[in-house]
């Protein structure tokens, strides 16, 4: 039997992030704009997970420090997968650039770019922390540029990181 797939919409000072999960684990999040989407805080029975991904969600924005614990499973191409897991070793405070991460891995800048826009669970695991040459902010994944590079310029700023323009 599977388990239904419940939503959290957690609202930051200027943008939401809407996760999906069910009783076990997340399954992916995407950023939304309460000025245009007016979404309940819980979309479906809410089940201890729930609670958990609000709370751990609260205490970042209180926190930028904090590091989340919530269960996820990450699937993508190995591609993906090995960049995703380099994002998941960057601390708070501090970024890459593509082309460091690319270097890492043995890929190029541009492929590392696009699997960042691929990340199914921004902000939990941070693609907002690479970041482009010269300390710039680069590229995010929503499909509004300037709603999601104001996304990730909020997120980096609370994190402490000051970017060139």
């Amino acid at each position: 039997m599977n388990n239904p797939v419940k939503y959290i919409n957690f609202r930051f000072p200027s943008f939401g992030l809407s996760i999906a999960y069910d009783e076990q684990q997340l399954i992916n999040a995407r950023f939304f704009n309460p000025a245009l989407e007016n979404l309940p805080e819980f979309d479906g029975d809410i089940c201890q997970l729930g609670y958990e991904i609000r709370a751990q969600l609260a205490e970042y924005l209180k926190n930028p420090q904090f590091k989340f614990n919530l269960p996820y499973q990450l699937h993508g191409t190995p591609h993906q997968l090995k960049i995703w897991q380099v994002m998941q070793t960057i601390d708070c405070g501090k970024t890459m650039t593509y082309g460091q991460v690319a270097n890492l891995i043995g890929s190029a800048p541009r492929a590392v770019g696009g699997a960042c826009g691929k990340n199914p669970l921004p902000v939990i695991v941070p693609c907002h922390r690479i970041i482009a040459m010269n300390n710039k902010l680069g590229g995010f994944n929503s499909g509004n540029i300037f709603f999601s590079l104001g996304i990730k310029r909020w997120l980096l700023n609370h994190e402490g990181v000051v970017l060139n323009n």
